[in-house]
């Protein structure tokens, strides 16, 4: 996937100093922190896209907020109701 947005490039930018740490052994514990906070970050992100999507259909009908996302009806609900593509609850 290559999409590009400034949330995007921002965490690109992120990985780019990481990889840019000059002591390998520092980069290497600098990447595995990273990496172990990712699940809960993406918990994060997935709490935050919801409370978004929420607050968009307290005053848009659904399929304006699919519109306004570029996905599909069902997808909206299933994102405001907090069932993710990976995991559902």
């Amino acid at each position: 996937m290559s999409e590009t947005s400034p949330a995007v490039d921002a965490i690109r930018s992120v990985i780019a100093d990481l990889a840019a740490v000059p002591d390998p052994a520092e980069r290497a514990r600098a990447i595995g922190t990273v990496l172990d906070a990712v699940p809960a970050l993406q918990a994060e992100l997935r709490a935050t896209r919801q409370a978004a999507v929420v607050e968009l259909r307290a005053t848009q009908s659904l399929a304006e907020v699919a519109k306004a996302l570029g996905i599909s009806g069902p997808r909206v609900s299933q994102i405001a109701s907090g069932v993710s593509r990976t995991s559902k609850k």
